[in-house]
């Protein structure tokens, strides 16, 4: 009877990692981005432009960052695997006070996903950028399971770091439904 238990846990294990393989496996969906030609300087510029100001407000909307990301992006990353592994696209679903990042890659012809839930908050002098939780495929994992996407997550961010850098230089980051508005303005003493 012993022995029986044991090999029913066993196969209950292994059909959880079964199922669990075969959620991660599969894409989450991309919002739809109109795709039109966008010049790779125009936000960047906006947000250099703003920073060195310090008198504005810029409101960028989320369809906006999404078709910046879309067409640049894929341009700049490069990888060593390109005709086996290439980056398809990156998508922002932006809510109020957090950002849904969704990255997409094409592995031999099979399209793979991972998502990552982040919050921006001020902490003095600096910015921080909190992974709240995210996925692969549809397999929605918590903050410390995320561990395994950080060299993913680096060379996007590589890639953008003339616009983190940018970013950063606000004054102010809010992340609002369908927008992220930035407050370049010096703050009131």
């Amino acid at each position: 009877m012993k022995r029986f238990f044991f090999k029913l846990t066993r196969l209950l294990l292994l059909s959880a990692l079964g199922g669990a393989a075969w959620v991660a496996h599969r894409p989450e969906r991309l919002p739809a981005v109109a795709v039109e030609k966008v010049r790779e300087q125009d936000l960047l510029d906006e947000l250099r432009q703003a920073a060195l100001k310090r008198s504005s407000m810029l409101e960028i909307p989320e369809a906006a960052l999404n078709r910046y990301l879309t067409a640049v992006l894929p341009q700049r990353v490069g990888s060593q695997m390109a005709d086996w592994v290439r980056l398809q696209d990156t998508r922002v679903d932006l809510e109020d006070g957090r950002a849904h990042v969704v990255i997409a890659w094409d592995v031999r012809g099979f399209q793979r996903t991972a998502s990552i839930d982040l919050a921006i908050t001020r902490r003095g002098e600096n910015f921080h950028v909190e992974v709240l939780s995210g996925a692969v495929g549809h397999l929605r994992l918590p903050r410390g399971l995320m561990r395994p996407l950080h060299p993913t997550l680096q060379v996007v961010a590589d890639a953008l770091d003339a616009e983190i850098r940018a970013l950063f230089q606000m004054t102010q980051i809010t992340l609002g439904k369908d927008k992220l508005v930035l407050d370049s303005r010096f703050p009131a003493a």
